[in-house]
């Protein structure tokens, strides 16, 4: 049984949920759905994403301390 305390995550993000999360603005998080860099889902108009696809573009994208 699910304690009340835990939060439900959605498995899928909207753009502006995603921009909320990741600390990135929303068009940049369209701009780079648009580009291929993050993966999303395309359901109807509205595209979603996952945390592991912002995650995944981190991972891709970071630059490594000196």
């Amino acid at each position: 049984m699910r304690k009340s305390t835990e939060a439900i995550r959605p498995l899928f993000l909207t753009p502006e949920q995603a921009s909320k999360v990741s600390g990135l603005g929303v068009n940049l998080i369209r701009r780079l759905m648009d580009e291929g860099k993050i993966e999303y889902l395309p359901n109807g108009n509205r595209r979603l994403t996952t945390i592991k696809a912002l995650l995944d573009y981190y991972q891709r994208e970071k630059v490594a301390a000196r």
